[in-house]
């Protein structure tokens, strides 16, 4: 299983316009920022880089695992996969080569991204994060990557040919900045439509690192007028609600993690059939 993971990862390397793909969507962000949105926000850069900073890397979890994901598309559509499937490998080793492969691309590739906004913040006037914060933010960075590398290969494997993956990741990445909340704040979204972005495994992720990284930025902001901290936070996405039920972070944890679960579950079903 060693061997299939590091030949995953090798592969994605390797492809260097699949890179450059799969952080298409993460570019268009930051540039949408740099020359449109950002300068919407009234509470300065640290504010709007800090929003940012925390979509980006919950987008990059996901986007980055479906450009390492590509090889089980180009396997299935070359017949490759066959002869793993007939090699003494046992299926589950195959499937948690492609799984866990995809798996280290993302948490390598978010983390390349998370580094590269801070230098962008530092750039702008920001400042470092505390070491735990820096810590807790490595969590989550994990735990985006589990999920997004879940969901991203459940659809994946559904995929036969190459046409038909090409169409799906513009589809997603497309998508991806919409649900997640990154392109515009979750308050500004149709009451319809926020439940939906509320259940997108990528805008808990997005949540879960904007307490980290928005936290002394809007205490900063608000320091002279506290009272408007809480209605800032729920427009923001820094906070969310499904009804009446308030998302804590254990809460957004737990539901990352049972997504994740079940996605895997169906992926390595779905893989285990890829042969036939």
């Amino acid at each position: 299983m060693g061997v299939l993971i590091k030949r995953n990862v090798k592969l994605y390397f390797r492809d260097k316009v699949n890179m450059f793909f799969s952080l298409l969507s993460v570019l268009l962000i930051i540039v949408l920022f740099a020359l449109f949105l950002g300068t919407g926000f009234a509470h300065g850069n640290a504010m709007i880089d800090s929003w940012l900073m925390a979509g980006v890397i919950a987008v990059a979890a996901v986007t980055t695992s479906l450009g390492a994901l590509s090889v089980i598309v180009d396997d299935r559509q070359t017949k490759r996969n066959k002869g793993f499937y007939a090699s003494p490998i046992r299926r589950s080793s195959i499937a948690a080569g492609y799984i866990l492969g995809a798996f280290v691309v993302s948490v390598i590739m978010t983390a390349i991204t998370a580094i590269g906004l801070t230098i962008y913040g530092l750039i702008r006037g920001g400042s470092l994060l505390s070491a735990p914060a820096y810590l807790q933010m490595a969590g989550i960075i994990l735990l985006a990557s589990i999920s997004g590398t879940a969901m991203v290969c459940f659809i994946v494997s559904l995929i036969k040919t190459n046409s038909a993956y090409g169409t799906i990741s513009t589809i997603i990445g497309t998508l991806i900045g919409f649900l997640a909340g990154i392109y515009f704040p979750m308050g500004q979204a149709p009451e319809f439509l926020r439940p939906v972005m509320v259940a997108f495994p990528p805008s808990q992720a997005a949540m879960l690192l904007r307490r980290i990284t928005m936290a002394d930025p809007i205490a900063y902001a608000f320091y002279a007028e506290p009272e408007y901290i809480q209605g800032f936070q729920d427009f923001m996405g820094y906070n969310l609600t499904l009804g009446n039920l308030e998302i804590t972070a254990p809460i957004s944890i737990a539901y990352l993690l049972i997504t994740a679960a079940i996605f895997y579950g169906l992926s390595y079903l779905n893989m285990r059939k890829m042969v036939k």
